[in-house]
């Protein structure tokens, strides 16, 4: 199942580009907010993600989801970029760079491909109707307005279940599996931001995944946006 939403996120990347009006000076008179999901190992990121996706497009405006592999296409790709970029105003332009600037004082010796990176989401949470799963995004689009941050966490038991299943793997397999990315997430942002992705500060809404199924948790998030007014109303798009 996690292979195949993949395949299906993955697919077709000029479409998803298309999707978020890569090209095109936008003419909305509504922000959209971006959405960032965080996820232990094991959780349901991408199945909340695709379903989220699903249930907050409309007609002409679709929401685009982002992940690692995504990002980093992006990230390499100058032109499609500058396309993005363009589309947001020179006040906010000029903000992100600060922002990035002064989140990376510490350089360690990737600093540069990080950089990117990190511009590379906050151009995408800036430009709205967006969705980015993992990458430390709630980190690094902090300083962004129109953002909400969900972080999924669950049991070990869950997890294990939900890894070993998935990957088939035995369940020690997959316990050392989750402990091996929990290190090296947590280690990876903490290297450039000197922030921990764990910490709960970080998000507006923590969710057990332990408790809550992809459909429930795409229910919580979207009450919640509606209860924060960050969604638009009929007529203001």
């Amino acid at each position: 199942m996690y292979s195949h939403l993949i395949h299906k996120i993955d697919r077709d990347i000029a479409a998803q580009l298309k999707s978020l009006g890569v090209g095109k000076k936008r003419s909305e008179k509504y922000t959209y907010p971006c959405i960032t999901i965080s996820r232990e190992f094991g959780c349901e990121g991408i199945p909340v993600a695709q379903k989220l996706s699903e249930k907050l497009s409309t007609p002409g405006y679709p929401w685009v989801i982002f992940h690692r592999d995504l990002i980093s296409t992006l990230t390499e790709k100058e032109d499609i970029k500058k396309d993005l970029l363009d589309a947001i105003n020179t006040e906010t332009r000029g903000l992100l760079h600060q922002y990035i600037d002064h989140l990376l004082a510490h350089k360690p010796s990737d600093y540069n491909v990080f950089k990117k990176k990190a511009e590379t989401l906050n151009i995408l949470a800036a430009r709205g109707r967006s969705i980015i799963v993992g990458s430390g995004a709630a980190i690094i689009t902090s300083d962004i307005k129109n953002t909400f941050h969900v972080r999924l966490q669950a049991s070990m038991e869950f997890k294990v279940q939900q890894v070993s299943k998935l990957l088939n793997m035995t369940e020690k397999e997959a316990r050392e599996k989750i402990e091996e990315k929990y290190r090296k997430r947590t280690e990876y942002i903490y290297n450039f931001t000197r922030q921990d992705v764990t910490d709960p500060h970080h998000y507006d809404l923590v969710i057990n995944n332990s408790r809550f199924n992809a459909d429930e948790i795409v229910e919580l998030i979207h009450r919640s946006l509606v209860l924060l007014n960050m969604l638009p109303q009929s007529g203001d798009a």
